[in-house]
């Protein structure tokens, strides 16, 4: 298996996916090497990746939250936040970071603060889906405002006066008994939330072992610190150069930067040394 994180790893930041990186992809599928996406992305965010590059069958988004069928749509793992941990979580960040704004993902939507998506500004990731419009997306005062029975899969919270790795402290500080905090933006202090011991390692390993697949035979490749526990797990891993220190601390090698279609490079060196990967 090739299990692969999207942004900042195959898609670089703000561009999309080159040829060689879809090639290299689509070799390993047809040498009968499984590949899967593994991304702090929610679902509604993976329509123009697939369209790009229908290379995985299957999808692990929001850090291990879901996992989906990329064929059918259908869900086939789910590991919700309840709603009495949303409340919790937002009233200890709030005490500790004033101008924190919070929002939450659903398999289906995304529900916001007032004022999130004006302090958190215009999305610069590549592949991107279409911005959605005013109207588009529920807006409260505050997200208790916006829980009812519709599964929690990301609680995300944006502070613009903090800086990414000071907000994952403030998360691990505060929170880190009620959720999974992590970021994945090099750029703005966005934390990321997932169910209290759901990571995309333990869904890695749950859909790995569903198919009989070992991690000594996974290579992971990765760039963020919600790739660490990914890179840990798996028998091979790889981290992007330029990737954050603790991603690339956490791997076993270093792969050229996404820019420079790092993740192909290492496939096309891996499956030219057939017996290695044959093992997967």
């Amino acid at each position: 298996m090739v299990a692969t994180d999207l942004d900042g790893t195959i898609i670089p930041h703000g561009r999309t996916i080159s040829a060689r990186t879809a090639d290299a992809l689509r070799a390993c599928e047809e040498a009968g090497v499984v590949v899967v996406y593994v991304t702090g992305r929610p679902p509604r965010w993976l329509e123009p990746v697939v369209a790009a590059m229908a290379h995985s069958r299957v999808a692990i988004c929001a850090n291990g939250s879901i996992t989906v069928n990329l064929g059918t749509d259908a869900i086939v793992m789910l590991h919700p936040i309840p709603n009495d941990v949303v409340r919790e979580v937002a009233r200890r960040l709030r005490a500790v970071v004033p101008d924190i704004v919070f929002a939450f993902e659903t398999p289906d939507s995304v529900f916001v603060e007032a004022g999130y998506e004006a302090a958190r500004g215009p999305r610069v990731e590549g592949l991107a889906p279409r911005a959605l419009e005013p109207g588009e997306q529920l807006e409260a005062s505050t997200i208790e405002e916006l829980l009812d029975d519709q599964p929690i899969i990301k609680l995300v919270a944006f502070s613009p006066g903090s800086t990414p790795d000071a907000l994952l402290a403030a998360g691990r500080i505060h929170v880190t008994d009620l959720v999974a905090p992590t970021h994945s933006s090099p750029a703005i202090a966005l934390l990321e939330m997932g169910p209290l011991g759901v990571t995309k390692a333990s869904s890695l390993g749950d859909l790995a072992a569903s198919w009989g697949i070992d991690p000594a035979d996974v290579v992971t490749f990765g760039d963020m610190p919600n790739d660490v526990d990914m890179l840990r797990w798996s028998g091979t891993s790889y981290a992007m150069s330029g990737g954050h220190p603790d991603a690339i601390a956490a791997a076993d090698h270093l792969a050229p930067p996404a820019a420079d279609d790092g993740v192909a490079q290492v496939l096309d060196d891996l499956l030219s040394r057939r017996p290695v990967l044959g093992r997967m």
